[in-house]
């Protein structure tokens, strides 16, 4: 079982009944996941929404995360990113290589496909190798992706399992110029994001300023949080936790993840308050009560981070 996981997926997950199982589909079709479904993929406009319904409910059945029911993967987070733009695209374009971890269905390669990135400098990482046809079925695009671009692989195997598999054997350590990591890290409790990171800064590359970048859950105040159920207890019995950051805590993680690997790092960091979009203009993320579903805390914000190899 992947370690990721740790487990077989939870009773009753699956269910339809829970709140982050989105029945309609509302402000999560943007105009621009529009546009990018009938520009890029060639869906009619008529039948984009039975088209996003069809692939959210195959993906609910590889695993129910609550992004998936709430169609996350109709939000391009990467380049919601106050980096996209300036560095990001430019960086893509001139032959730099970004590697998407935790990338669901792909929609962030994508996202950069359309605003010019080649395809060639794209790949894309994820647990489940289901997502990679999936992705596929929802873009329409399996001609434009070259193979051999997604791997199916948990980052957080043990350490042989790692090792010999697909991101450090075909990718390869220090081979990734641009790291994207959006909506992934705030999974875990802090043991397992400081090796997600080490792991993360392995197969970085070792030119000054190749970064790792992306936004997450965080809150005002750091720490430990207990999940609600039915991700709230692992197979063992014991209750799952995942760590909430703040600016600090999140760049002392990452400063303790380059002193075990030798990187030297500028890590910034920043929430966004409710009302404050100057950084990222990421207005899809709700604060309201009614909202707070799945994580437990009113503190919660989104924290967007880059941390720069120097």
């Amino acid at each position: 079982m992947a370690k990721m996981l740790d487990g077989p997926v939870p009773d009753g997950a699956r269910s339809v009944s829970w709140p982050w199982y989105h029945h309609i589909l509302t402000k999560e079709l943007t105009p621009d996941a529009k546009k990018l479904l009938t520009a890029y993929s060639e869906v009619s406009p008529e039948d984009v929404e039975a088209h996003i319904y069809s692939i959210r409910d195959k993906a609910w059945g590889i695993f129910p995360w609550p992004c998936v029911g709430e169609f996350w993967f109709l939000s391009f987070g990467l380049a919601k990113h106050p980096l996209y733009r300036s560095m990001v695209l430019p960086r893509l374009k001139a032959g730099q290589i970004l590697l998407d971890v935790g990338a669901c269905l792909g929609q962030d390669i994508r996202k950069c496909i359309f605003d010019g990135a080649p395809a060639t400098n794209l790949y894309a990482s994820d647990l489940f190798p289901e997502y990679e046809e999936l992705a596929y079925e929802l873009f329409r695009d399996k001609d434009r992706i070259p193979p051999g671009h997604f791997f199916a692989d948990d980052i957080l195997a043990e350490n042989e399992a790692f090792t010999s598999g697909p991101l450090m054997t075909q990718l390869g350590p220090g081979q990734v110029d641009i790291i994207a990591i959006t909506m992934f890290l705030h999974l875990f409790n802090y043991e397992n994001q400081l090796k997600t990171a080490t792991r993360i800064l392995r197969l970085l590359s070792h030119k000054p300023g190749s970064m790792v970048l992306g936004s997450q859950a965080g809150s005002i105040d750091f720490g430990e949080q207990t999940l609600k159920p039915p991700f709230h207890r692992s197979s063992d019995g014991t209750r799952h936790t995942v760590f909430r950051h703040n600016p600090e805590s999140f760049e002392r993680l990452w400063k303790e993840a380059g002193q075990v690997t030798g990187v030297p790092l500028k890590v910034s960091a920043v929430l966004q308050s409710p009302t404050d979009f100057l950084f990222g203009a990421d207005s899809s993320f709700d604060y309201s009560v009614k909202k707070r579903r799945y994580l437990t805390r009113s503190e919660t914000r989104r924290l967007y981070f880059s941390i720069m190899r120097t």
